[in-house]
Formats: C-alpha cells, sequence, structure tokens
C-alpha cells in the first residue's frame, strides 16, 4: 500500500513540475570592513571594524570565523557571535589583529573573514589584505666584555675583546660598527653590577646566566619613518611607522671625529669617575663591519684595545656603535676601561767625592717614578757590610708620577780603612698606601786615596844661553800613601831640560832635587821655565808650576819671499805676494821698508809700511803692485829692504809683465721654448776682453736635452780681436714628448785655444712649448623645437707659450664647424666663428648641453672644453596620447557575458604627461567597466608617461544587464602637460547585446501549435488521464519487492567547470583563487576570474 502512495505522490509531482517556477538563491549576507589592508611592524597591533549588513526578512544572529592567515599573525574576533541584527539593518563588531615580534615580510597574506548564519547555512566571506613591514634593527652587547662591560687593564697592555652584534630585525642587514667617545656613564654605572665571582681569595671574571646589556642601548636616528604606497580598496592602517625619527641623548662631552678614538672630551665627571681621552689610545674594531647577517643573527666582533704606558690610572669610557646599512639606524653600547694604578721605581746611584778613611761624603740616590700614580714612601738605609756609617736625611718622601727625587745619604769611611776598601749600603722604601709594595737597593761604596805633591822653585836665577845651568827644587809627597814622584821640566822652544830620577818618598816627606837646563842664545830677560810633577799614585794626573829666570838678550832678522821669489802681473790689473819677515834675535825691532828698480807703468799700492817686530816673532807682508793696462809684455827684476837699525834684510824678485787672456759669454734671453712644430732659436754674444787676438772654441752640452729636443748651432768658433764681440745662435726643436714642464739647462761654455783655463759659460733653460686655449661661446639662439635650429659664434684663444694650429668642434651635435682651424700666437684671439646645429627629431624636452672641444696641432693630449647649455621646447602633434586595442567588437550573451581588452596608450610629446582614462558614448551607462594596468592587481586608470612612453591597460567590461541593447564606447585620456588640460579620443569600441529568447505564445508540438488556452486544456487532460492511472494501478496492480534505488553518481567535471561550496564561493580552476560568485547567479552560468582571467564555467 505505501508503494502505491509513493508512487501516486511521484506521478503527482511530475505532473505539476512544469506550472512551478525554478528557485533563486538571493545573499542575505553583506560585509564591508573599515580596513581592507593592514600593514603592522612586528609587535604592534591594531583593531579593524566588520559591519555585517543584513539583507534578509528576518532578526537574525550571526557566527564568526576568521581563517587564512600566518601564525605569527593572532587574529582574536571581540565576538564570536553577532545577535539581534534586524533586517535591513547593520551591526558592527571589532577584530584584534596583533603580529609576533618574530613577524618576518614573508609572513605577509591575506585574512579571511566568515560570517554565518546557522539556521539558513549561509556564508559570506571578506578578505583583508595582511602585510609585515620591514624592520631594521641593529644591536650591540658589551657585557661579555670584561666585567659587565667593564674591562681592566694596566697601562702598556694591549687586547682583544669579543663584542656581541647582533641583528635584531626581521630582514637581512649589513651593520657597520664605530668606535665613539662621548658615552653616557651616568646611565652606565647606574645600570653596572659586577658578575665577577670572588672565590677563595682568586679574583676570577665570570660572565654568567642571564644576558647583560653592559650599559645603555640608545638609537641614533631612525629615517624612513613614514610608510607611503599606493593602496586600493581601503584604507591602510600602519602605514606611518612610530618612532620613525629616535634621537638618543649623548652625555659625556663633545664627541667630533665619528670613528676616531683620540678626538675632544670635555671629561664630565660620573660619580667621582672621570672620563678620560688620550690622543695616543688605540681603541678600534679590526673589521667594521658585519656583512648579511640574517635576522635574529649574532656575531662576535673584535673590539681591539691599546693603552699607552703612560696613561692614567682611572676609567675611560666609550661609545660602541652598530648601525643598519640598509635602515639608516643605529644604536650603542657603552664599555669602561679601567686603568689600575702601577707602583714601580728604578734606582740610581752617584758620589760627587773620592771617600776617604775618616772623611764623609753624600752619596745621592736618584729614585725615577715608573709608576701611573703618585705615591708616599718610607726609606731606611743601613751598612750591609764594610767600616762605614750611613746617615739618611729624608725618612719619608713623596713620589710624583713620572717624576724624579734624590736621596741624600751621607757616608762616613772609618779611619783605618784603606783604598779600595768597599762598603755595602742598602735603601730600603715602603708605600705607605700599600705596605705590601716595597723596593730595596743596594750599592757599593769604595775608599780611595788621597795623593797630594807639591814644589819650590827657586828664584832670582840668572841663566846663561848655550850653557847647562843647575838648580835646586824642593819637592813634597802630601798624599795619604808612600809615593814614587817624578819631577820634570817642560822643554820649550829655546830651553832644553835634563830631568831627574824619580824619588819614592813617604807620606809628608820632602827632598831637594837638582835640575838641569840649557837656553837657546836667541832668548833674553825675563823667561819662564815650566815645571811638572807626577807620581805613582796619581796616574795621569800632574801638579804643574812655573818660575821666573833672566837670560841676557841679543838681535837677529831674516827675510823670505814666495817659490822662486817671482812675481807675475797681468797688464791692467794688480798681483801681490807675501813676504815673510822674523825677528830671531832676542830684542824689538821697529822696521822700515825700501824698494828699488821698479820698471816704468808698474806702481806700489801696499807693502812698504812701517813694521813693529817683537823678538822672536815673526809677520806676514803683502806687497801688491799695480800694472798699467797699455804695459807690454816684459821681464825684470826688483830689491826690497827691511831695516831695524840693529840690524837689515833685503830680498832681490823677479818681475814677469804677462798678457791678458778673458772671454765673456752673455745673451738677452735666459731661454728657448721648442715647439714640435718647428725650430726656435737665441743669439749668444761672445766677447774677447784679453789684450790679443784669440780664437774661441763653443762647447754645448746637450746631454740632459738630447731626450726631448734637438739642439743645433751656425758657428762652434770665434776668431775675435782685443775687446771684439761676435754672435753664436742655439736652435732648438722638440722631437720627443715628456720633457719636464719647468725646463731643462742647456750649458755653452766658450773656451779660449791659447790657454784653456779662460772660459766662460752661461745656461739657457729649454722649455717644451705648453699648448692651452680658451673658448668663448657667444649664442643667438638656445631654444627651439626639435628639427629647428640653434646658433651663434665661438671665439678661440691661444692661451699656450707657443705659435699653435688649433681647431674647433662640437661633439653631440653637428654644428658646421668641420674641425675649423685657426693658427695663433700665444695670447691671440680668433675672428668670430660661426656655428649652428638642428635639434634632432624626436629630441625629449628640457635643458641640454652642446659640448665645444678645442685640440692642439702642437699637442695631441691637449683637449679644452666648454658646455653650452640650450633648451628644448615641448612640441606635440594632433594629439598627446594615441591608443591601440587588441580588439573593437564585442558580442555578450549568456555563454560570454564578460570581456577583457587590452589597451595599449602612448605618449606621443616629448615631454612628460600625467592623466586618467574614462568611457564615453552610446550605452556607456549599460556597461560595468573597470581598467587594470598590466602585471597590477588593483583597480587603477591613470597613467604617468615619460616622452614616447607607453602603458598597457586591461578593461574588463561585463554588460549590467542582458535584455539587449548595442553601445559605441570611446575611451577618453585627459592629459595634464604644461599647466593644461587634453583630451584624445580613442577609436570605437563596439558591443553587442543580443538579449533573451521571448518564450512561445502557446505550445509548438512539432506537426500543430497551440494557443495558450489550448495548451491548458491539454495539460488539464494530461492530469485528468494520470489520476485515471494511478488509481488503476492502486486497484489492480499486484505489490512487488521494493528495489532499492540506486544513489545517484555525481556527474563528473569538464575543463574549467567548478561546483559553489558551502560559503557561496568557488575556487578558479587555473590560480586556485577562492572567489564569490556573481550576486543571483545560478548554476550554470560562466564568468571570468579577475585574478587570472580564465573563463570559469560554474555547474550544479
Amino acid at each position: 500500500m505505501s508503494r502505491r502512495v509513493d508512487a501516486l505522490i511521484l506521478v503527482m509531482i511530475m505532473a505539476i513540475a512544469p506550472l512551478v517556477p525554478m528557485a533563486s538563491a538571493h545573499p542575505s549576507i553583506t560585509l564591508s570592513t573599515d580596513v581592507n589592508h593592514v600593514i603592522l611592524s612586528p609587535g604592534e597591533a591594531t583593531n579593524i571594524t566588520l559591519t555585517i549588513s543584513n539583507n534578509g526578512s528576518s532578526i537574525e544572529t550571526y557566527s564568526i570565523s576568521v581563517s587564512g592567515f600566518d601564525t605569527v599573525w593572532e587574529v582574536m574576533p571581540a565576538d564570536s557571535n553577532v545577535t539581534g541584527v534586524i533586517p535591513t539593518l547593520s551591526a558592527t563588531t571589532d577584530i584584534a589583529i596583533r603580529l609576533s615580534t618574530s613577524a618576518l615580510p614573508s609572513n605577509s597574506g591575506t585574512l579571511t573573514i566568515t560570517v554565518t548564519e546557522p539556521d539558513a547555512n549561509i556564508s559570506s566571506t571578506i578578505g583583508v589584505q595582511l602585510t609585515v613591514l620591514p624592520q631594521y634593527l641593529p644591536a650591540i652587547d658589551t657585557s661579555n666584555a670584561g666585567d659587565n662591560g667593564l674591562v681592566e687593564m694596566a697601562p702598556g697592555d694591549e687586547t682583544n675583546v669579543s663584542i656581541m652584534v647582533s641583528n635584531n630585525g626581521n630582514v637581512n642587514d649589513t651593520i657597520l660598527l664605530s668606535v665613539g667617545q662621548t658615552p653616557d656613564l651616568v646611565a652606565f654605572w647606574a645600570n653596572w653590577t659586577s658578575v665577577a665571582n670572588n672565590t677563595g681569595g682568586n679574583s676570577t671574571s665570570n660572565n654568567t646566566g642571564e644576558n647583560n646589556t653592559g650599559g645603555n642601548n640608545t638609537g641614533g636616528n631612525n629615517t624612513g619613518g613614514n610608510n607611503t604606497g599606493n593602496n586600493t580598496g581601503g584604507n591602510n592602517t600602519g602605514g606611518n611607522n612610530t618612532g620613525g625619527n629616535n634621537t638618543g641623548n649623548n652625555t659625556g662631552g663633545n664627541n667630533t671625529g665619528g670613528n676616531s678614538t683620540g678626538g675632544n672630551n670635555t671629561g664630565n665627571s660620573t660619580n667621582g669617575i672621570l672620563s678620560k681621552s688620550n690622543p695616543s689610545w688605540d681603541v678600534r674594531f679590526l673589521d667594521d663591519t658585519v656583512d648579511l647577517m640574517v635576522p635574529s643573527e649574532s656575531r662576535y666582533a673584535t673590539l681591539h684595545i691599546s693603552i699607552p704606558t703612560d696613561a692614567n690610572p682611572g676609567f675611560y669610557g666609550y661609545n660602541l656603535y652598530a648601525a643598519s646599512v640598509f635602515g639608516n639606524f643605529s644604536v650603542n653600547s657603552t664599555i669602561v676601561i679601567e686603568v689600575t694604578a702601577v707602583h714601580d721605581l728604578s734606582f740610581s746611584h752617584s758620589i760627587d767625592q773620592t771617600l776617604l778613611p775618616g772623611q764623609n761624603v753624600t752619596s745621592t740616590v736618584e729614585v725615577t717614578s715608573l709608576s701611573s700614580a703618585d705615591g708616599n714612601w718610607t726609606w731606611q738605609t743601613m751598612v750591609d757590610s764594610g767600616d762605614c756609617i750611613a746617615h739618611l736625611s729624608d725618612l719619608e718622601t713623596q713620589i710624583m708620577e713620572d717624576d724624579t727625587y734624590e736621596i741624600d745619604i751621607l757616608i762616613t769611611a772609618g779611619v783605618n780603612t784603606h783604598v779600595n776598601d768597599e762598603c755595602l749600603i742598602s735603601l730600603h722604601g715602603t708605600l705607605d698606601q700599600d705596605t705590601s709594595v716595597s723596593e730595596n737597593y743596594a750599592f757599593t761604596v769604595t775608599v780611595g786615596e788621597s795623593w797630594g805633591l807639591s814644589m819650590v822653585i827657586p828664584t832670582s836665577i840668572k841663566l846663561d844661553v848655550d850653557t847647562s845651568e843647575s838648580f835646586n827644587v824642593v819637592i813634597s809627597n802630601e798624599g795619604t800613601e808612600q809615593d814614587t814622584i817624578s819631577l820634570i821640566g817642560i822643554d820649550d822652544e829655546g830651553v832644553t831640560f835634563t830631568n831627574p830620577s824619580p824619588v819614592t818618598l813617604d807620606r809628608g816627606e820632602s827632598q831637594y832635587v837638582v835640575m838641569e837646563v840649557v837656553i837657546d842664545s836667541y832668548l833674553v830677560g825675563n823667561i819662564t821655565l815650566d815645571f811638572t810633577m807626577s807620581s805613582t799614585n796619581s796616574g795621569s794626573n800632574s801638579v804643574n808650576d812655573s818660575g821666573v829666570f833672566e837670560v841676557k838678550e841679543y838681535a837677529e832678522l831674516s827675510m823670505t819671499g814666495p817659490a822662486e821669489n817671482r812675481i807675475v802681473i797681468v797688464p791692467g790689473q794688480n798681483s801681490s805676494i807675501i813676504l815673510n819677515i822674523s825677528n830671531d834675535g832676542t830684542k824689538d825691532l821697529d822696521l822700515s821698508a825700501t824698494l828699488s828698480g821698479l820698471p816704468n807703468g808698474i806702481t806700489v799700492a801696499n807693502g812698504l809700511e812701517d813694521v813693529s817686530l817683537e823678538a822672536g816673532y815673526s809677520t806676514d807682508i803683502e806687497l801688491e803692485l799695480v800694472a798699467s793696462a797699455g804695459l807690454q809684455p816684459m821681464s825684470d827684476t826688483f830689491t826690497i829692504t827691511f831695516d831695524g837699525g840693529w840690524t837689515s834684510t833685503q830680498l832681490t824678485i823677479d818681475l814677469q809683465v804677462a798678457d791678458r787672456h778673458e772671454v765673456m759669454v752673455d745673451s738677452s734671453e735666459d731661454r728657448i721654448i721648442a715647439s714640435p712644430l718647428g725650430d726656435s732659436s737665441l743669439t749668444l754674444m761672445v766677447t774677447n776682453l784679453g789684450t790679443s787676438t784669440e780664437t774661441f772654441v763653443a762647447d754645448i752640452n746637450n746631454s740632459a736635452v738630447s731626450d726631448w729636443f734637438t739642439i743645433s748651432v751656425d758657428k762652434l768658433s770665434l776668431s775675435l780681436d782685443s775687446g771684439q764681440s761676435g754672435s753664436i745662435t742655439i736652435t732648438a726643436r722638440e722631437i720627443a714628448s715628456g720633457a719636464p714642464t719647468t725646463g731643462v739647462d742647456l750649458t755653452i761654455t766658450v773656451t779660449s785655444t791659447d790657454d784653456s783655463t779662460i772660459t766662460d759659460s752661461i745656461s739657457i733653460s729649454v722649455i717644451p712649448q705648453i699648448a692651452d686655449g680658451l673658448i668663448t661661446v657667444m649664442s643667438d639662439s638656445v631654444e627651439a623645437k626639435p628639427g629647428e635650429m640653434i646658433y651663434g659664434n665661438v671665439i678661440v684663444t691661444n692661451l699656450g707659450t707657443a705659435n699653435d694650429t688649433m681647431r674647433i668642434n662640437t661633439v653631440e651635435m653637428d654644428c658646421n664647424l668641420d674641425d675649423a682651424e685657426v693658427f695663433l700666437s700665444p695670447s691671440m684671439s680668433s675672428i668670430p666663428i660661426p656655428w649652428s646645429c638642428m635639434v634632432a627629431e624626436g629630441e625629449t624636452a628640457g635643458t641640454k648641453v652642446l659640448t665645444f672641444r678645442l685640440t692642439s696641432a702642437a699637442r695631441s693630449d691637449m683637449m679644452v672644453t666648454f658646455s653650452e647649455a640650450y633648451n628644448v621646447e615641448p612640441s606635440w602633434n594632433d594629439e598627446v596620447i594615441s591608443f591601440v586595442f587588441d580588439k573593437n567588437d564585442l558580442i555578450f550573451d549568456e555563454s560570454s557575458d564578460q570581456h577583457t581588452v587590452s589597451l595599449t596608450v602612448c605618449n606621443e610629446a616629448n615631454t612628460f604627461v600625467e592623466g586618467s582614462l574614462e568611457l564615453s558614448g552610446k550605452n556607456e551607462p549599460q556597461m560595468d567597466v573597470v581598467f587594470f594596468r598590466a602585471g597590477e592587481t588593483g583597480i587603477n586608470s591613470t597613467f604617468s608617461l615619460a616622452s614616447k612612453g607607453c602603458q598597457d591597460f586591461k578593461i574588463m567590461l561585463t554588460p549590467i544587464n542582458l535584455d539587449g541593447f548595442e553601445a559605441s564606447i570611446t575611451v577618453e585620456a585627459r592629459s595634464e602637460i604644461l599647466g593644461q588640460t587634453v583630451t584624445d579620443k580613442s577609436p570605437e569600441l563596439r558591443a553587442s547585446v543580443p538579449g533573451p529568447d521571448l518564450p512561445p505564445q502557446g505550445m509548438d508540438l512539432g506537426l500543430i501549435e497551440l494557443d495558450n488556452r489550448n495548451s491548458i486544456i491539454m495539460f488539464a487532460s494530461g492530469w485528468a488521464l494520470a489520476l485515471i492511472l494511478l488509481m488503476y494501478i492502486r486497484l489492480f496492480r499486484k505489490p512487488t519487492d521494493v528495489l532499492e534505488e540506486e544513489d545517484e553518481e555525481e556527474i563528473p567535471l569538464g575543463p574549467n567547470e567548478v561546483r559553489i561550496d558551502e560559503y557561496n564561493k568557488v575556487t578558479c580552476t587555473s590560480c586556485e583563487a577562492r572567489l564569490g560568485v556573481p550576486e543571483g547567479s545560478e548554476p550554470p552560468f560562466r564568468f571570468t576570474c579577475p585574478k587570472c582571467e580564465t573563463r570559469i564555467r560554474v555547474v550544479e
């Protein structure tokens, strides 16, 4: 029975099916957000507001879920359910978004928000783009250096410490390291704690446990705070980077010099500890660049620290900087170097006197401080061995750093000491500040010997000459030991002693000794005889004394002249000889001079003056003669006599008058400018200043100039009478470049053939030609459009040192100069040379440069340029923008309800242009049109084009309805150029929408057609027949076994076919993008993926 009922119901449904219309789904949930692109830096957070619009007919409750984002994003809806949303109204809720501090730019993505109406199982989704900003964050940590950033060193130490450098940003970065001298020591000491463990009295520096920043990491300047960019479809949050400009406070003085560790530091005091500076310190990174660090990577950099040996104790602070190369951001950390005090002394001993038995001397110990700090010392002294007594005058001293102090010790030798006896003296010092610091110094003093000698020389002794005379001298030993004494008479000129044998005397003993002496006959009057005493104990020392003795006097005189007793004189010149007169007697003489036998023409200029000459002395007399210029060569003699009354002396001299030989070379110029283009010459004047006709030969030393120049002369010899002058012409030409610009010396020497010693020379500088020029451009027209002319004149000036042929031309354009040549002397200018240039077709508008080039025929490497500016004016033809479509005719139907047209717009002007595109034309409002730039996903109809530049666009056209219409559409480009707006129109784009097929007015059964009335009757008859058939089956058909219906198999999808999922979305078969279907569309239908432009067919 139940089977019959089921069959009846099935038949009834089949019967009434043609009268029931097909159901269509309408979205009842509309979603929107206040922000569709969230941009955050790592660690930042923001909120977005979701608006849910109820398009249904009943009050609804919606559930909210989020998906599709990377795990570094934390997305938390404020409400998981939004209740009580009234139809046609909206409800809002917030969604919190937080970005992890470890996020990378690659973690950017899309947040999908799904709102579901659970009762109807209807969902809507909306996407929000998530972007992670790149973060550049270098870090530098000094806590692992020394004791938490405090490094202890002694003066003169040198060490390397490891400094941790980290990339705490989220992108790869290169970090630059540097050292500065303005640390914030207040902050350092406020944050510093010692991490050293002291165990069992031995201090070991252990860096333990946690990460210690070792000071303040302060940020430098971070530029790039604002993040700008084109964002389509909503507001961009997180675009501004907070903390854009971060400047750290720098305390501790003025830091000048960046990486320099020896700059100026005003020495600000921090808690009584000074931050000091010394130019001789060396604090630097061995490698100041850490290349390509990945995010979160840490490396160690080596900081080299070298302290001078004279560094003062104290704390020295330095800032260590780490700067991002790509992020323009820097941080710094402070490291402090503690220079410890060193107490060390050096000693030296000196004694000014000899320590004698029973006497005392002061011994000085010089103490030199090698310490790095001042110190107070307490001293004591003692005699370790020997018969001496030591007394210290100063028991306490303050010895300053780098200072020297003298300690006097009074030492007394015992009366029983002997020569070479020794006493060992020790000096012990203790530092008052630290008694564990002490110094010991020991030195030895030796007992010396006191020797003493004396003599008594007799007086009123008269001595004869040329005979042996004797007299007694008393000698005495006044030393402390027995001594052997020698007395010696000192021989002098005319005095010869015979000395006695040495005598041995005890201390205090005296004895007479006999001295013998012989006096030469020329000595007279009182003379002084000198004596010297020495002994075995005195060594090289001696005692000297003298006595006055009387000798009778006598007279004797002699005179000598030059070699060969000859004087040679040249006419017109002076000549002199030296005469030596000696008083060989013992009597002083007054001498007068006379001269006889001089020929005519010779006169005495000097040498006949009276002379007083003491006994035993000699003197030189210069006898100077003058010869008249007209004197002829000759030979003769003359005699000169000196008379002293008691005796006289004379000398005969040979006189020779010789020829005069002399030459002079001169020139009015001292240089030759040598050119490679021709010969340059200079004239020398040679004058015979002698008294006879002579031939002179010129010698030219061109060894210094031959590498670069050829030198030639018109003659090499001249025969000149007395007083006559002649000329020699020197010619030079450059054969090779490279000579010094200051020139090379050429020496010309003229020599007499009669006497090779008669020469004169002159140096001439051979200077290579210097080529230089000046370009003066006088422009008449410097503004033109492409195809027009600019023109003017150019003047060339020769700034070189010689004549030159100069060529002028232009570089960028042909200005009709054709290498114009001008021949110019130095400092000369050419007449104006005309030039004209045509601006090339297609030249972009703006200021251009035309270069004039000047070259030299003399110097191929000389090139002078001058740049002249000219202006290319903007120009264009009938249109600024041109258009090219890939197709012009479009047909829309149910199978093709959307078209994408490729459009290329090009700038036909010679200047920059920007603008936008829009549509106009017949039935343009009936089309939904969207512009995309090629290669971009956002909607954009603007363009910015350089001259002759092009931009590709995609135009997506969708009819608003398919009721049927024809459209003629034109793309208009509105451009801004030179302050004016220009509108250009494209060719027409034709679109045809045929519209749907209308249903027939009735039924068409093939053989016959029925109108609506007859069709209804036919349908009613069929229903009645079906009812009768069902009743018959119920009454008369036997029951049969019910066969289970097989499950209907799902029809497999074809190419580019998709099905709508439970969220009313489809997945693109090409790019796998999640897409919402057009509103009101039911399968089957087609549409185009807006991301990859693939045509997709949506089936049931």
